[in-house]
């Protein structure tokens, strides 16, 4: 047996320890005598200590230490033993976490102390005047610096926990401040609220915490995922899961919503005899450290909270946070600003609406709610319609948002969006808009449904949606003006043809004047009639000449993917120029063939296939020969012999977030030296993905597919420089 001290020293069972546990347990099992129920308890008693601090590695630390089949398996024994020994459950056992009682009613019970709200700020002066009053109440010199703590607003649902005696007796919702729902059973299941804390070694016989229930925006994506294949109605964000998650009648529910919870506050502590101790304490800083060493989830030094030197600090602060909240695990609003002396908090003292010594700093609003009032339907170079949403502008973070992609008709079928619809609205990473849903509660019976075109919206050809997409498309690729456009565009942008300012305007107009209808009129223009344009002239004339001319030269390669052949991006045009002599070789090539390549999927060998039995595309080929334009390999694009031993062999290799030293392409031309290949993307065939600062979402797919990830120096050491 061993004894753990919770959350300081452990002794931990190895595996050969734990299988002797589990055969003890099982011969105290069959005994029925006082010196089997002794040892039952000691047993019990260290299950629980060591169940509890892999709780808090878990839930708390977010750094386990053993797998989840080895917690199960600790777990089950405890329930085992209780289960043999009813006698030896506690209150505070990890198996009573989950009650097995439904709630059929909230009770609503007196908060300790009033929760107040906070006042707010959105801009930076609103910062330096809090300042200032506070400085004014404590009767502070202007130029004193008074030291602030500073936290996220975590953008969930409040709630208020109570322990006496060490033991978690009750949790509530805020409510309306003096009062809030009691919903002690659904609290406990979750694993970042102790069911027991040591606050009597505080000399604390009853305290009363705050703090926030959310959830992980990777976990939220996976309850709403859950949601969706059960049919059932999506949540709009985090904090609506959270909050629902909080007042559900079945605690085992409330489990699967994955809720987490951070303490912010210590708000009334009593001893025995009902004196404040809370004055024990001179700083809020010192009160959160404390909840930490009694195990509870609290914003951490130095990642998630800071102590100011004055009030530069803390602006300096919140505007770091505000550029890097994306990146941040879980919701946040804005900033708490609160000042840190806890005598200064008492002078200060509080208004019947919020504490004078505390602050909420804004961000930009990422949601916000507006009317749709029509939808456009835009046909792209591959001839995919996408239908737009025409919004009343509304401010977004910033930007002022009128238009939003809904990307197909399957996603207007699920969020049920009709026009004239009040929508949410909420910009993704802070950049790109979308609709979160329809406010269906809020029809008036005039909003409309929404019928999809049957006809292309530019050339009115019937459209087609090919099987397992969730796209339609106007089939009509050489006659769909639309189509036409988008395809020049893309033949002449830098990643292909890279003919220099040749752009979007140029080919609008000169498509109009009927000069240009296939990647070949370029090369045919008349130079003359151009420079009678006006707003050209003949220097504008044979600059355009002189660009277009150039191109000539291009790399095969990027002449492939200038064709815009869908499922053939840049890579793959480089691997397939590599294979042959000349691009109208791939004519010859069969199905196959294509697939055998690497990184040449069904999809890429089909769409490639196909396009090349077309003889208008042959044609377009011999034609480009015969004005000059290369298409040919050239020495730079042929397939390169790969040396076994070089430190990348056979490997692939992906890079992102920002690197210490490395310039992404000379990151990329190091990986092709050391025999390797630059990956475009995430996959369980992926080799090793190169992780610099703020390396997002690409970090997490790589950890959940078991991917090896390095930092920069250790790629560099891979490959020997």
């Amino acid at each position: 047996m061993f004894f753990i001290y919770p959350f300081t020293t452990l002794s931990m069972y190895n595996t050969k320890q734990q299988q002797q546990l589990f055969k003890q347990s099982k011969e105290l099992f069959k005994a029925a005598c006082p010196e089997a129920l002794a040892q039952a308890k000691n047993m019990s008693l260290d299950l629980q200590a060591l169940i509890r601090y892999h709780e808090w590695r878990y839930y708390v630390l977010d750094q386990p230490i053993i797998s989840d089949f080895e917690y199960d398996s600790l777990f089950k024994l405890l329930e085992a033993i209780e289960d043999k020994f009813p006698e030896l459950i506690t209150p505070d056992s990890p198996t009573q976490r989950v009650s097995n009682d439904l709630t059929s009613d909230f009770a609503t019970v007196t908060h300790l102390t009033p929760m107040l709200s906070l006042d707010n700020s959105y801009n930076a002066e609103d910062i330096f005047e809090f300042d200032k009053r506070v400085k004014k109440l404590v009767n502070a010199e202007e130029d004193l610096s008074i030291d602030y703590c500073v936290e996220p607003k975590f953008d969930g649902g409040t709630i208020v926990l109570v322990y006496e005696n060490d033991q978690l007796v009750r949790a509530a919702t805020r409510g309306n401040g003096a009062q809030g729902e009691e919903i002690t059973n659904n609290a406990k299941v979750i694993g970042a609220i102790p069911l027991s804390a040591k606050f009597s070694d505080y000399g604390i016989q009853k305290v009363e915490l705050r703090g926030e229930v959310l959830i992980r925006k990777d976990l939220f994506e996976k309850v709403n995922d859950r949601r969706a294949k059960a049919g059932e109605a999506l949540f709009a964000n985090p904090r609506n899961a959270a909050t629902g998650g909080l007042r559900m009648k079945d605690p085992k529910q409330v489990r699967e919503r994955a809720l987490d919870a951070f303490i912010y506050q210590m708000g009334f502590a009593v001893n025995e005899a009902g004196t404040d101790v809370l004055n024990q304490f001179t700083t809020h800083d010192e009160t959160i450290q404390t909840l930490e060493k009694l195990g509870f989830k609290v914003p951490k030094l130095p990642q998630e909270r800071k102590v100011c030197k004055g009030v530069g600090e803390v602006h300096e602060y919140c505007q770091n946070w505000e550029a890097q909240r994306e990146e941040y695990a879980y919701e946040i609003d804005g900033m708490v600003i609160k000042t840190n002396p806890l005598a200064l908090q008492e002078l200060c003292g509080y208004t019947s609406h919020h504490p004078r010594w505390a602050i909420a700093y804004k961000f930009k609003a990422k949601q916000a709610t507006t009317k749709l009032i029509d939808i456009d339907y835009q046909v792209g170079r591959t001839g995919a319609v996408t239908p737009v949403a025409k919004l009343e502008p509304v401010e977004l973070a910033g930007v002022t948002i009128s238009s939003v992609s809904l990307h197909n008709a399957d996603q207007i079928k699920e969020k049920d969006i009709h026009v004239g619809d009040t929508v949410l609205v909420e910009r993704a990473g802070d950049v790109i808009p979308y609709i979160v849903k329809a406010m269906e509660d809020l029809r008036d019976g005039s909003e409309k449904a929404v019928v999809y075109p049957s006809n292309c919206p530019v050339c009115k050809t019937e459209l087609t949606r090919p099987e397992g997409e969730a796209v339609w498309r106007c089939p009509n690729t050489m006659g769909c003006e639309a189509q036409v456009i988008g395809n020049l565009i893309h033949f002449v942008s830098k990643d292909a043809m890279n003919i220099d300012g040749f752009g979007e305007a140029y080919i609008e107009r000169f498509y109009k004047e009927g000069w240009l209808s296939s990647p070949a009129d370029i090369y045919q223009l008349d130079y003359a009639k151009i420079a009678e344009l006006e707003g050209f002239g003949e220097r504008s004339a044979e600059k355009l000449r002189k660009a277009i001319d150039e191109s000539k030269n291009t790399p095969a390669s990027r002449l492939l993917y200038g064709f815009g052949i869908r499922h053939i991006g840049r890579t793959n045009s480089k691997i397939l120029i590599a294979e042959v002599e000349d691009i109208r070789d791939l004519k010859d090539w069969k199905e196959e063939d294509l697939i055998s390549l690497s990184d040449i999927g069904p999809k890429a060998a089909q769409q490639l296939y196909t396009t090349f039995l077309d003889e208008t595309l042959i044609k377009l080929l011999d034609k480009f020969a015969e004005l000059g334009v290369n298409t040919k390999r050239l020495e730079s694009e042929k397939k390169k012999i790969v040396d076994e031993n070089a430190p990348l062999a056979n490997k692939t290799v992906l890079f992102t977030g920002s690197l210490p030293t490395l310039k992404r392409a000379q990151a990329k031309k190091l990986v092709e030296e050391a025999g390797g290949k630059a990956a475009s993307g995430v996959s369980s065939k992926l080799s090793y993905l190169v992780a610099g600062e703020k390396a997002g979402s690409k970090l997490k797919k790589a950890n959940d597919l078991g991917v090896t990830v390095l930092t920069e120096e250790e790629f560099l050491e891979l490959i020997g420089k």
